[in-house]
């Protein structure tokens, strides 16, 4: 509350200008190029002032007392251009119809950000970075990058009376991201599908759509930093000398960084019942994901700690289901259901002795760092996934004495903490997730409602270690640091004895089996009537309210909002056309 009133301020300013460009030309009615070109600019500037009478500044005593107060200002500056030139054929042959194309694309990215600090201010009403005593005592921040990628690719698409479905793709792309040595990359596609709803024996049936498909491919993912493949370096500005500038390694390139690579095997179909009244697409997904990028740790006098290199497998595998109904369908009033689940397995099926050097640093970090002491971190196994939750085991509580039971690698009971015994505990992918709701129509009124659910999937409770377990009874606590904790012998807790003040580590007590129901979203709209809007000289004229975030149920308890703030969204809009 305090901080709230005392000219502190946060402010975030964003501007995007995005211009589009196409032609086509016509060479004959079964021969034409298409050509786009996208340029998009985009600016944020972000000012954030904390008050030289902010709590933050509270044991500032003697001298420092004029460096009270913070002004951070960040900008940044984007471009963005986008363009591609295709030459399609359309033609139709008898009962077969043929559609190809070939063509080339390109991309651009560039990024400039500045950052600066500054500190001492007098009050909290100088609110300007210019009435700042002086800059902070760093150098100011900034970063640039630049990526492009091209690439060349050709399309086939053949059917034979809308039945029978085939597509081709081959395209080679090269990206700006990778080494020198491997820069180009080719990758394809195959489907074929049947459209058995236009075969004789189910036309003029309830079955208004069937279709089967089956898919395969390779695919290649760019989702990474620019400069990885490059050797960067950082500038000492702060320190001249007689030479020049000097600088220090901050990231050692890979020329030799390729594509990760994905394997692609997909089943599917497309089911409408009674003129689609009633629609669900079911689907069968296999991927191996090859090349798999991860650092590389590397001994201290090299002048760098880690670098990138592929050196991983993975596979993910699961199935979707898309549903909608339209229960009811009247001229004024109709009701929709949808939903939409997914169920995935993730496992890493191969990595290199690196990523196995990588799992012993982790262990070494989380024993020697404090702030990673009470948290599970990642860790890259075999037979594993990459969302599985890593800690030592627990048997929970000895009631006798109100110390935590442990488990070593080899099942036996320990009061000892190592984290030399940690083991895989939990999994945090879902048997099920996904989303369901419908909408409302009654007049000019609708009314939309989105859930979000998952089922199974473990949860690491960080709120009970931290709010609970590790809390400092000297602060404002958890009433369970202080109800719920072992007091005498014979007491059966979750919390270990409330005289114990040595910091609990990361174990499997803290996994916890979730089950979720989210309200997402609320939409309700008003079309007011064209004898209204008419009169207003437009051509329609909506109102509307959105509420995003509005009710959680969860079989377990946790906070939300300590990481990043959780708020509930409520947004009023009054749209019309001219």
């Amino acid at each position: 509350m305090w901080e709230g009133q005392i000219g502190n301020f946060n402010k975030i300013e964003y501007l995007e200008f995005i211009d589009n460009f196409s032609a086509e030309y016509n060479i004959s009615p079964a021969l034409k190029v298409l050509g786009n070109i996208s340029l998009t600019k985009r600016t944020t500037e972000a000012n954030k002032f904390a008050s030289p009478l902010s709590n933050a500044f509270y044991d500032k005593t003697g001298n420092d007392l004029k460096d009270r107060g913070q002004y951070n200002f960040d900008a940044m500056n984007e471009t963005q251009m986008d363009g591609n030139l295709t030459l399609n054929y359309n033609k139709t042959l008898g009962k077969s119809n043929f559609n190809v194309a070939l063509g080339s694309s390109m991309q651009m990215r560039k990024s400039d950000r500045k950052s600066i600090e500054a500190i001492g201010f007098t009050n909290d009403r100088f609110t300007g970075i210019n009435f700042a005593r002086k800059y902070a005592d760093k150098a100011p921040g900034g970063d640039k990058t630049e990526e492009r990628l091209a690439g060349w690719f050709g399309t086939l698409n053949y059917s034979y009376q809308n039945r029978f479905l085939m597509d081709a793709t081959l395209r080679t792309d090269g990206s700006s991201k990778f080494g020198s040595e491997s820069r180009m990359a080719t990758f394809w596609s195959y489907g074929l599908g049947w459209n058995l709803h236009n075969e004789e024996f189910l036309r003029n049936t309830f079955v208004s759509q069937l279709k089967l498909r089956a898919t395969t491919g390779l695919t290649g993912d760019v989702n990474f930093p620019a400069y990885l493949s490059n050797t960067t370096y950082s500038y000492y500005t702060g320190d001249w000398y007689s030479t020049g500038v000097g600088a220090v390694f901050t990231a050692y390139g890979n020329s030799s960084l390729k594509w990760q690579r994905t394997n692609n095997y997909d089943l599917g179909a497309e089911i409408g019942l009674f003129k689609d009244r009633v629609y669900f697409s079911p689907r069968y997904y296999y991927k191996h994901t090859k090349d798999l990028l991860a650092d590389v740790n590397t001994p201290p006098s090299t002048g760098f700690n880690s670098y990138k290199e592929n050196m991983g497998e993975m596979v993910n595998e699961g199935w979707e289901v898309n549903l909608r109904a339209n229960v009811i369908r009247k001229r004024n009033f109709s009701v929709n259901l949808n939903g939409s689940f997914t169920h995935n397995r993730n496992e890493i099926t191969k990595i290199s002795d690196a990523l196995k050097a990588y799992n012993d640093e982790v262990d070494k970090q989380q024993n020697e760092k404090d702030e990673l002491r009470s948290v599970p971190l990642l860790r890259y196994k075999e037979g594993e996934s990459v969302y599985t939750y890593y800690a030592v085991r627990s048997l929970g509580i000895d009631p006798e004495n109100g110390r935590e039971v442990f488990l070593t690698l080899d099942g036996k009971r320990t009061y000892e903490y190592d984290v030399r015994n940690t083991v895989a505990v939990g999994n945090s992918t879902p048997f099920m997730d996904g989303y369901f709701g419908g909408n409302v129509v009654w007049g000019n009124f609708m009314l939309e409602v989105s859930f979000y659910t998952k089922f199974g999937g473990d949860y690491y409770n960080q709120t009970l270690l931290d709010r609970v377990e590790n809390a400092n009874p000297w602060f404002n606590v958890d009433s369970r640091a202080m109800s719920q904790r072992w007091k005498k012998p014979g007491d059966v807790t979750f919390y270990k004895d409330i005289a114990n003040r040595d910091e609990t580590r990361t174990t499997s007590r803290f996994i916890q089996d979730e089950n979720r129901v989210e309200l997402k979203s609320v939409y309700l709209s008003y079309d007011a009537p064209q004898s209204f809007y008419s009169r207003l000289k437009v051509k329609s004229l909506r109102c509307s309210i959105t509420m995003n975030d509005l009710a959680y149920w969860s079989s377990i308890k946790a906070e939300r909002g300590i990481d990043y703030p959780f708020a509930r969204n409520f947004t009023f809009a009054l749209s019309t056309r001219f």
